[in-house]
């Protein structure tokens, strides 16, 4: 496992607080992306290399959230 896979790791049972990016015409409304926060209850670690994290009852693709 790699190093960036064993911080993924970390954040499980962690609360953090992140911004959504989403589309560009949501950026028009909310140009620093949609504040969330909770716990990471699961990982996903795909062998694509696009992972995501279970924040509530959502799953966040790692590529489309900025960690605060």
């Amino acid at each position: 496992m790699t190093e960036s896979h064993t911080k993924l790791l970390d954040l499980l049972g962690k609360n953090i607080s992140f911004s959504v990016v989403r589309s560009d015409e949501i950026m028009q409304f909310f140009p620093n992306g949609i504040l969330e926060s909770g716990t990471v209850e699961a990982v996903l670690i795909h062998v694509s290399g696009n992972h995501e994290i279970l924040v509530g009852d959502v799953f966040y693709s790692l590529n489309e959230i900025e960690m605060k």
